[in-house]
């Protein structure tokens, strides 16, 4: 018997009456496709099952190569078929090397608690259920992460690294201002260079102001990828990233921007927070600097904390218009919110990575400054501690557990 196709209940379709074109996909898969209105009129043919030989009844030529295209990408499937079988065997596969500590390729040092800022919309101070990020047990003078705590990570990590016959390991500072805790930065960049078997990607988020000349030089020998934030021009920027006293920030870290362009190791970018404190004073001036000192990123975000009493028109106008003025310099425009749009454009779920963040894939480890584990700096659920690595990959462990809930 002639094998029939029936058109996926999961199939979305975006027209575009103006063109007679339309973007089509998967709702569970993805492989986002634009075809024209007669394709999609094609498509629709086969609400009810039909084989190739009577789709052929309703066109003018031969449609096997059109239903095969179709079939190929999952818009037209065998009746009765389970179309998330397939996901839960992708499951099944990933949770399996997760058990297996076959995941993880990055960690994160929460280097340390304090900071020398007081921004108001800062992600680390805000009471989430009662309680502020971050959160451990303990005294609350212990704000740093100590040298000995800094190594057992490492070393859990690199031997984890090891046993996977990996040889790259990403290694992150963060938490509130990681500088405040040079000291053991330093240590850590010296430490890893002691193992000629393995390469390390550094990264660090850091507020940039405690930059010295000697901390830009190691930055720049250990090729350390230097993320920071401008809010804005100095009035924008003054109006929400400042001092614990209330200062602004503006010229101290444009100095630092100097400093590292002047050792030979510019910043590529940087992030911008936009809230209600200065979103009127954003504009495309911003842009302009970032493009006279040959940077060619920006990071924007309206505050991913608390509301912006802006309207949404007014802040997608501005959004879109920042980013075409960027683009037209040749500079790279994106933010969170572009994220479900390149998760839906990037292919398929079925043979691409599609996950917000890796933390979800289980591929990080976040260790905070008592060694308890969380899976990323923006959360305050903790999945074990160094002490007990290997508990948290085991079935009902807490690693295996987060992303086995929140497995797409």
């Amino acid at each position: 018997m002639e094998q029939k196709f029936l058109l996926s209940p999961f199939l979305q379709a975006i027209p575009d009456p103006a063109s007679d074109k339309a973007m089509v996909y998967h709702a569970l898969y993805g492989n986002p496709l634009v075809v024209n209105g007669e394709a999609l009129r094609f498509l629709e043919t086969f609400r009810e099952p039909k084989t190739v030989a009577e789709a052929a009844e309703l066109c003018d030529g031969d449609p096997t190569e059109t239903v095969r295209k179709f079939a190929s990408v999952h818009f037209l499937v065998e009746p009765e078929i389970d179309e998330k079988h397939h996901l839960h065997r992708q499951k099944a596969q990933h949770l399996l090397k997760v058990s297996a500590k076959q995941t993880i390729d990055r960690m994160g040092l929460a280097i340390s608690d304090n900071c020398n800022f007081g921004c108001p919309h800062c992600l680390h101070f805000q009471p989430v259920n009662g309680k502020v990020l971050p959160i451990y047990d303990g005294s609350r003078s212990q704000l740093s992460m100590s040298w000995e705590t800094a190594k057992k990570c490492i070393d859990q990590v690199i031997a984890l690294t090891r046993s996977n016959d990996q040889t790259n390991l990403k290694i992150s500072f963060g938490n509130a201002e990681p500088l405040l805790n040079w000291p053991v930065i330093q240590k850590v960049l010296l430490y890893c260079n002691t193992f000629p078997d393995m390469t390390f990607q550094f990264a660090i988020n850091t507020n940039l102001v405690l930059m010295t000349k000697e901390i830009a030089e190691y930055f720049k020998r250990y090729q350390v990828d230097i993320s920071t934030s401008l809010d804005g021009n100095e009035q924008a920027n003054n109006a929400i990233r400042i001092t614990k006293g209330g200062k602004g920030t503006f010229q101290r870290i444009v100095e630092k921007f100097d400093l590292l362009a002047e050792i030979g190791y510019p910043l590529d970018g940087f992030s911008i927070t936009v809230t209600s404190g200065n979103f009127h004073l954003i504009d495309t001036d911003i842009v302009d600097l970032a493009a006279e000192r040959e940077m060619v990123n920006i990071a924007f975000d309206y505050d991913l904390i608390g509301l912006v009493n802006v309207s949404v028109s007014e802040r997608v106008e501005k959004l879109m218009r920042l980013k075409k003025y960027a683009n037209s310099r040749g500079i790279d425009f994106f933010g969170t919110w572009d994220t479900p749009f390149r998760n839906l454009t990037s292919g398929s779920l079925l043979t691409d990575s599609q996950f917000f963040c890796a933390a979800v894939e289980g591929r990080s480890l976040e260790f905070n400054v008592d060694g308890s584990i969380k899976v990323c700096n923006h959360t305050t659920t903790r999945v074990g501690h160094v002490d007990n690595l290997n508990v948290i990959f085991h079935r009902g462990g807490g690693l295996f557990k987060m992303v086995e809930d929140r497995f797409p």
